[in-house]
Parts: structure tokens; C-alpha cells; sequence
């Protein structure tokens, strides 16, 4: 089927143009193509498995929502997933009688005020929402592609953009050209009911998240005009319980067009049979002139600006300093400027906060948006310390680099740091549309994507030391997330009946779409002594390696036979273990050796097995392995370090007895397992008073004398 589509496409469509053919220089060697209707459409080429991995992206999110009717970019996305004239439907002509009933009825439902004329609007959408449901068939595009073999179908909005993505065999592109492009060309927007009440569960959740409740007010104060603070993706309360249909249509058709989408796919894919069957499936939307963009002015802030919420439990700092945009000169030396802030490993922060435990945990993190970014600060107090102390502590961070006082290796650490990444990124299907995307929705050439590497090589210290004199300022926002009851909304589910519908109906598209020929893959198995080598290094442990064919990165893993359901402490001792250092070097001066060598090195302890993970660059394998081996057999710490690592683990503790949510999966697993439920299983607090540190460092020690599994690629 494939093939006569492209022999017809062949001679009378050349209508798509290759508007950037792949760079030398580029890993991906992405086609940049343009269709005649100004869909852009990036294509890399990965047949590391027979799978491709797609995304379509639309340049519209929360920012674009009006003003007064936001969470619709939102909505939308939940929409989408219901179908079209031909996907999730017997019979579209008589359903879409109902349809436009409904839409009245919401219509008239958005602009009453009286609650009684509500109620009785309510009652009239009920009875049409189950003469509809005669026609509409429930999760038809999830049971296409569930047949299919899917992987991550899912969809998500954010103030930029929102993006529709799927992961399927290679020998389904036709499949998913021909739904993708139905379903966005024909949208239908039915069983709007079922979503309603998704979407209301879904905000109900978000106001009861400490973490959206402390970004939100903070943001809100950030930035007072644009819509980066002032609408959030899910929309307000009222304008989700007054939605309207017709707006959401409206949306729809003004951003909804193909000169303001792109279609990404990286896989095991042909570049020019793709491009052609693109063009085939997706040529004939419309485009439509786009409206003008807005632009929101943001004033100065003035001074330090606070604000404060309640939540039970933990509390915590954020700081917010406005930054720069994505394409601005500066968002290079800021991004290396937050990286020496916190690296999540040798970050001012990292050694002189995290590592010193002088706070109970903290970090940074930057938003680099269209319009603005932003720079984040935050932090969690231990017993007896008070906000404002861990702010400060902050700050001073902050003032450290607006010195100049920070070491010379760093900067060239964090580029390497920055490369392994992007290798990494680069072995993952999801991670190269990633990048694609962003691109994209950035509108950002694709040669600036490509050389973002070589702008952070250049950035020197001088260069974050004026970023950090120019941005961070004493004019920031600060907020405060204290320990207390919140004043909570919430919304309630309107009063619409339950649709009974028989889900296992099918469309006419189902069974077409079903029936599609399509080639047979075969599997490819792997061999040991051609595709992995196997070494018994001595009795009890095995190596398993094979050569990494992708990047110049290696990647050892050593699976302990030794769990938490045999030695309760083992995840005291994995902690207590990032607190320490060798006989050779301090805590501070071991991380600062792991981050120059670029590697990587994590403790982690399970149920029945104690995981070391050791990755980072070919060419800094043996100087890594010996350092590791050394810190496994001659850890230093003092036991005052453990007891202040004991204070803020049983505060921890205290903390998620007031968390609803930490409350809620502790009633859940023990509802399922009883006595063995994670939380039942802790070191009681009695026990961990009684922890010494050579205790500790021998049974990590230890661990290199069980039975074990290696792996390893490089």
C-alpha cells in the first residue's frame, strides 16, 4: 500500500521543499522539510531498533489561551484524543445533530450567570450527551494504536506549545500518517462530559501539589502582565467550570493550522519514502494566516518581592531572578552560570550547601522561554533554621560568582558535562524529537540548534561573571512555602449523568486502518561471543560487556546481591556514603575529582540487590574505576557527619507524616502488602541513633565480596 502511494504521490506532488538539507556537522543529520502549506517536518534517521518515534507539534499553549478562557490550549489537547467525522464514530451525520446541540447548550451555559438557569442548561446537556452517545465510540485513536504495538502515546501542553506523541514499530508509518492526519484535519469534539471530569480531577490535583502551589504564587509575582504568571496551563476554576465548545473550536481553527505545526519522527525510518508519504497524507490542511503575536511588557522589579503560602509539612524557598529569553546572546553564559550553581554534583551549592549540610537539600534550576527565562533558587531548612537563613545561604552563592569566585576547571567541566549529555540524548529516539522540538517551537534555526555546543565552549569566566553582575540583582521574588493549612479550592464535578457506551464498537476507519498491509519485521536476537562478551572475574561474579557503538561513553553497572530486606541500612549507608570521602580526599574535593574526570558514580540499594553505577567518558575509565574502587574500600566520614545526616532524615520523617500525598502511597502499599509495605520496613528511628559511621563504610565495603553482576559497554 505503502509503495503505490508513493508511485501516485511521485509525478504530481513536488509540492514539499528540503529547506535544510543535514549538516556535516550534525550527529542526527536531520532533513529539514517545508510542505506547500507550511507544515515543517524534521526526519533523522536511527535504526538502532525497528521503531520510529513521532511528535507533532503545535506552536500554541497556555500563553495563547484568552484571557477569559484559559485551560482551553489544555482542553484542546484532551480533545483531540476524541475522534473525528470518520475516528470514533458509527455515524457522524446523525451523531453531530446532538453535537451541535451541545455546543449550543454550553454556549448558552458559558454566558447565563443564574445558577438555577445552569442547572436546568446541565440537565439539557445530559439528555443530548446520551442521545449522542448512540454514535460515539470511547478511546478509538489509544485502541488503533495499542493494536499497533504503541509506546507512549500521550499528548502535553505547556505555555508554549502543546505536542502529540506516539513510539511504533517501523512498519507502521503509513498507519500513523493516516490517523494523525484525520484526526487533526476533522477533529470532533465529543464526549466532552468524560473530559470535563478528567480535567477537573486533574486541577483538583494540581491545588493540592505543594510543589505547583509555591511555583505558581511565585510566578504570579514574577511576571504581573504576561501570561507566563498570570494563566496557568490548567486555566482558572471558574473558566474551567463555565467552558465553552465554540471557543475551543475557535482556538482550534486559528492555531490549528499546519503554517504554525511541525511533524517530527526519528527512527527506523526512510528519509525520502517518509517525506513522501508526509506529503501525501498531510498536504491538503489549509494554512491560514496566524494572528499577531502578543507581547506583554514586564516593568522592573522593584526591590525584593515576597509572598508566602501554607502547606502541611516540609517547608521551602524560592527564589526567582528574571533572565533572559531562549534566543537571547546571553542564554549561554546563563545556562553555564546555573550549572555552576548546582551541577548535581560540584556546583557551589552542591559542595558548599548540600555536600556541608548546611541545609537539608537545595538546587537551581533555569526556564529559558520565548518571551522571558527566569533563574530558580531553592531550598529546604533543616530542624531549627528558618527560611530566610536558607535564602541567604542562597544568595551567597549567587555573590560568589558575581566575584569571581569560583574555580577555573569549572567552566570547562560543565561543557563537558554538557556533551556527554547531549551523546546520551542522542542514543534515544524521544531525546533527538526532543531537540528537534524545542527548536521548533523556539523558532530557532536549526544551524543555531546544531552549534549550541561550540556558543558554550566560548563562554569564558568573565562572561558569567557579567551575567551574574547583570541579572541577579537585589530584585527577585521570594517565596515562602511554610508549614501550615492551606486554603484550598476546589471543584466540583458537575451533575451529568454516566454515558453508557459499548466499547467494543469500531468505525469504519478502525477496520480500514486495521486492515492495512504492512511488512512483516524480523527479530533480531542477541548472541553471546558476537553481540556480548561474558567473563567469570571470580567466583560469584560475572562481567557481561559489548562495545558501545554509539558514542565514545562507557557505562558499568555492578548488581550486589545484597538488599534492603537483608540489611535495613543499606540506604542509610548509600546516603551516608554521599557525604563521604576517602583517606586521600575530602567529601568536597572527591565530588570536584568525579565531575573533572566527567564521570558519574550513584549508590542506590533495593529490596534484593545494591546497585554501583559508575558512567562517563572512554578515554576516563581507569582513572574513574580506581577512584571508585578506592572510595569503596576507604571511605572517610566522621560520625558528627552521620548524626547531622540522621537530623535530617528523621525530620524528613516528621515531614511526610503531614504530606497527604506521601500519607496516601503509604495507605496504598500497605493496604496491598501488608507488614512487607516499604514503609513498614524502614530502620525504626530508635535504630538509627544507634548507627556508627565505620559501621556504614564497612557494609558498603562489604558489598565487593558478595556474589555479583557486572555489565559493561564502552
Amino acid at each position: 500500500m505503502l509503495a503505490s502511494i508513493l508511485v501516485l504521490a511521485a509525478p504530481i506532488r513536488a509540492e514539499y521543499k528540503l529547506r535544510k538539507a543535514p549538516d556535516p556537522a550534525d550527529p542526527m543529520q536531520v532533513h529539514l522539510y517545508q510542505l506547500e502549506n507550511g507544515l515543517e517536518v524534521y526526519l533523522s534517521e536511527n535504526r538502532e531498533e525497528p521503531r520510529f518515534y513521532a511528535e507533532i507539534a503545535v506552536r500554541a499553549g497556555s500563553k495563547h489561551d484568552p484571557p477569559e478562557a484559559t485551560g482551553i490550549a489544555h482542553y484542546l489537547e484532551h480533545m483531540l484524543f476524541k475522534g473525528s467525522t470518520r475516528i470514533g464514530t458509527l455515524d457522524y451525520e446523525r451523531e453531530k445533530l446532538h453535537l451541535d446541540r451541545i455546543e449550543e447548550l454550553y454556549e448558552a451555559h458559558w454566558t447565563a450567570t443564574d445558577p438555577a438557569t445552569r442547572r436546568e442548561i446541565y440537565a439539557q446537556i445530559n439528555q443530548e450527551n446520551q442521545r449522542a452517545a448512540q454514535y460515539a465510540i470511547p478511546n478509538e485513536i489509544d485502541k488503533l494504536y495499542t493494536a499497533m504495538g504503541e509506546r507512549g502515546l500521550n499528548a502535553h501542553t505547556s505555555v508554549e506549545e502543546t505536542v502529540y506523541k506516539v513510539s511504533l514499530p517501523a512498519n507502521r508509518l503509513e498507519h500513523w500518517a493516516r490517523i494523525e492526519s484525520e484526526r487533526f484535519a476533522q477533529p470532533v469534539f465529543r464526549l466532552f462530559q468524560t473530559e470535563l471530569e478528567t480535567v477537573y480531577e486533574e486541577k483538583n490535583r494540581s491545588l493540592d501539589s505543594k510543589e505547583r502551589l509555591i511555583r505558581e504564587a511565585v510566578r504570579k509575582v514574577l511576571y504581573k502582565k504576561h501570561p507566563y504568571g498570570q494563566q496557568t496551563t490548567l486555566g482558572s476554576i471558574e473558566h474551567l467550570k463555565n467552558p465553552s465548545l465554540k471557543r475551543m473550536y475557535q482556538f482550534y481553527q486559528t492555531y490549528y493550522v499546519p503554517n504554525n505545526m511541525a511533524i517530527f519522527i526519528s527512527g527506523a525510518i526512510d528519509i525520502g519514502e517518509t517525506i513522501a508519504l508526509i506529503d501525501a497524507e498531510f498536504s491538503d490542511w489549509e494554512p491560514r494566516e496566524l494572528p499577531k503575536a502578543g507581547r506583554w511588557k514586564e516593568q522592573k522589579i522593584a526591590g525584593i518581592e515576597r509572598v508566602s503560602v501554607q502547606y502541611p509539612g516540609e517547608e521551602y524557598v524560592l527564589l526567582a531572578f528574571r533572565t533572559a529569553p531562549q534566543s537571547h546572546k546571553d542564554s549561554a553564559a546563563l545556562e553555564i552560570l546555573d550549572m555552576i550553581l548546582d551541577n548535581s554534583a560540584a556546583g557551589l551549592i552542591n559542595l558548599n550547601l548540600e555536600q556541608r549540610q548546611r541545609v537539608r537539600d537545595a538546587g537551581s534550576y533555569p526556564y529559558f522561554y520565548n518571551d522571558y527565562g527566569a533563574q530558580y533558587l531553592w531550598g529546604i531548612p533543616k530542624q531549627g533554621q528558618d527560611l530566610e537563613e536558607v535564602e541567604a545561604l542562597l544568595l551567597e552563592q549567587i555573590e560568589l560568582i558575581k566575584k569571581g569566585e569560583f574555580e577555573d576547571w569549572i567552566i570547562p567541566a560543565i561543557v563537558t558535562d554538557f556533551k556527554k549529555t547531549y551523546k546520551r540524548q542522542l542514543e534515544s529516539n524521544d531525546a533527538r524529537v526532543g531537540i528537534m522540538r524545542d527548536a521548533f517551537i523556539a523558532h530557532e534555526e536549526w544551524d543555531r540548534t546544531l552549534r549550541r555546543l561550540e556558543r558554550l565552549e566560548k563562554i569564558k569566566k568573565k562572561d558569567v561573571v557579567r551575567a551574574a553582575k547583570k541579572y541577579f540583582k537585589a530584585n527577585y521574588v521570594a517565596g515562602y512555602r511554610r508549614d501550615g493549612e492551606p486554603h484550598l479550592p476546589t471543584i466540583e464535578k458537575p451533575a451529568l449523568e454516566k454515558i453508557a457506551i459499548d466499547p467494543s464498537r469500531e468505525s469504519e476507519f478502525f477496520r480500514e486502518i486495521s486492515a492495512l498491509a504492512h511488512s512483516e519485521i524480523e527479530p533480531a536476537y542477541v548472541v553471546p561471543g558476537r553481540d556480548f562478551k561474558v567473563r567469570e572475574i571470580r567466583p560469584g561474579a560475572k562481567l557481561y560487556y559489548a562495545r558501545n557503538p554509539l558514542n565514545d561513553l562507557f557505562t558499568l553497572s555492578i548488581g550486589v546481591d545484597l538488599g534492603l530486606l537483608a540489611d535495613k541500612r543499606l540506604d542509610i549507608a548509600c546516603d551516608f556514603m554521599n557525604k563521604s570521602g576517602t583517606t586521600r580526599f575530602s567529601p568536597e574535593e572527591l565530588k570536584k575529582e568525579w565531575y573533572k574526570l566527567g564521570a558519574d558514580f550513584t549508590l542506590s540499594s533495593g529490596d534484593h540487590e545494591t546497585t554501583i553505577s559508575l558512567s562517563g567518558p572512554d578515554e576516563n575509565f581507569v582513572p574513574a574505576l580506581v577512584l571508585a574502587l578506592d572510595f569503596l574500600q576507604h571511605p572517610a566520614a566522621s560520625d558528627s557527619t552521620l548524626a547531622e545526616l540522621i537530623e535530617i532524615i528523621l525530620i524528613r520523617r516528621e515531614d511526610a507524616q503531614k504530606d497527604n500525598r506521601t500519607i496516601s502511597r503509604a495507605l496504598y502499599q500497605f493496604n496491598r502488602l501488608g507488614e512487607n509495605a516499604p514503609y513498614r520496613r524502614v530502620l525504626p528511628n530508635a535504630a538509627l541513633a544507634q548507627l556508627q559511621a565505620r559501621d556504614l563504610h564497612d557494609l558498603i565495603g562489604s558489598l565487593l565480596h558478595y556474589e555479583a553482576t557486572l555489565s559493561y559497554t564502552g
